[in-house]
């Protein structure tokens, strides 16, 4: 199980270089249904009576285990990009496009995009009310390591493992998944000094391919000399007292290496939002706003998914094992029943089922908007991730704090966020009629960073 999550862990930091879902734009008047998915009131305020979007996509990456050094997003596509070798005295530190590793006792790894296919909105007036209706499309990914006990770091830094090593309790969570969207906001209390706004999505969940791995238990790591004429650098490494789950299903195809799309899980997704807007009736623009949404509450149900348990078996020879070396495998299923038959003796033993569900990654989202002047508004959004269920992909932790100009041809604006409340992070947006580009992480596509991750 180390072995397969290592790899995986390592394209993932490897492949995916990209910038964080733009939480400004979503404070936009102009925004319409493609701020729903964050705040489902936020339509309501459109000014338009209709709103389409054809296509648009949310792209964020935040880890602390792999980063390239002194280096831009946009140089990436011009670089050599070498591997550290701590031996040849070359690493992040001291070379430029290095791919090296921060070596921290735990590791991060939180990734998303969000996929926003066509969708629209309109305002509807049902006996003297206004309700605005809008359905929208998605597809999404999600994979959240949190607090992972970083064992890789000794192969990283090139320094034998240890003897002995007390590999901690951990999980980590991937899903890929299609939504299906229904979006309905209107106000209560006319009569109020404040106008306030209720709204909801109602989403159907369509899973695609999802895993999960959980250790529950303090994992005994032992290692020893390799035997003679094997590589020094790479020991022995055996594995006992574990307590593994780990469920997966997925639509790629090992045998042709192609993916065939279909639906492997359903399940149902909620969004509720309330909202406060002070406005001026005879102003076109609000006052100050603050809105408060619980988003993501729900799951997905692979009924097909399959289920292997590792408890209690025999000592499991990870690193220089010839059953396990060099040897190609066809899927993680082929990997899986292999893993059995060192652990029982018979390669059918950790078979533990079908079945699984992934929770969705529910979150708060809190937001304050004040107008300073005409079209010009500061806006504060607070996130924080609140899983519901055992098993769930998990939202990054933000604070956003940004100043947009809001107009109807044009809107722009500027922000700083602090995401997991450590990383800070400097970005922005523009919107050209139908058209909206932005980051709340601008500054590593143009400037070289020392770590680049």
């Amino acid at each position: 199980m180390l072995k397969l999550f290592s790899l995986s862990f390592l394209l993932l930091c490897f492949c995916k270089m990209t910038a964080q879902n733009n939480w400004s734009f979503s404070n936009d008047q102009y925004s319409g249904i493609n701020s729903a998915v964050l705040s489902p009131t936020q339509p309501f305020l459109n000014p338009n009576p209709w709103d389409v979007n054809l296509i648009s996509a949310d792209l964020f990456l935040q880890n602390d285990y792999a980063y390239i050094s002194k280096q831009s997003l946009f140089g990436l596509t011009k670089s050599e990009i070498q591997t550290t070798d701590p031996r040849q005295n070359i690493t992040g530190e001291n070379t430029p496009n290095v791919f090296d590793f921060y070596n921290k006792e735990k590791a991060n790894l939180l990734l998303s995009s969000d996929i926003l296919g066509p969708s629209f909105s309109m305002t509807a007036h049902i006996k003297d009310k206004k309700y605005v209706f809008g359905l929208f499309t998605r597809l999404r990914t999600q994979v959240s390591f949190l607090d992972f006990d970083n064992y890789l770091r000794y192969g990283n830094q090139m320094v034998a493992q240890p003897s002995e090593y007390v590999m901690k309790p951990f999980s980590g969570t991937v899903m890929n998944w299609n939504e299906v969207g229904l979006n309905v906001s209107t106000n209560l209390f006319p009569y109020a000094a404040k106008e306030w706004i209720v709204g909801f999505n109602l989403k159907y969940t369509i899973g695609l391919d999802a895993a999960n791995i959980i250790n529950q238990n303090n994992i005994k790591l032992t290692s020893s000399e390799p035997a003679i004429g094997e590589n020094p650098d790479l020991r022995n490494i055996y594995a006992s007292d574990y307590n593994i789950s780990a469920s997966y299903i997925t639509n790629y195809n090992f045998e042709s290496k192609s993916y065939d799309y279909r639906q492997n899980g359903s399940g149902l997704g909620l969004d509720l939002g309330i909202s406060m807007v002070d406005k001026d009736p005879r102003e076109d623009e609000y006052n100050y706003k603050w809105s408060f949404n619980i988003l993501d509450v729900g799951f997905v149900d692979f009924k097909q998914g399959i289920n292997h348990v590792f408890n209690n078996g025999n000592t499991v020879w990870l690193q220089n094992n010839p059953e396990l070396k060099n040897r190609k495998f066809r899927s993680p299923e082929q990997f899986l029943r292999l893993l059995s038959q060192q652990a029982y003796g018979d390669e059918n033993q950790s078979f533990a089922g079908n079945g699984f569900k992934i929770g969705l990654p529910t979150s708060i989202n809190v937001n304050y908007s004040q107008r300073v002047k005409e079209h010009h508004f500061i806006n504060f959004n607070w996130i924080q991730r609140v899983p519901v269920f055992e098993n769930s992909v998990k939202q990054n932790n933000l604070i956003n704090a940004n100043y947009s100009v809001q107009k109807e041809a044009f809107g722009y604006g500027v922000s700083t966020t602090l995401s997991e409340y450590k990383s800070l992070q400097f970005g922005g947006y523009l919107r050209l009629g139908p058209l909206i580009l932005g980051s709340e992480n601008a500054l590593p596509f143009l400037f070289k960073h020392q770590k680049l991750h």
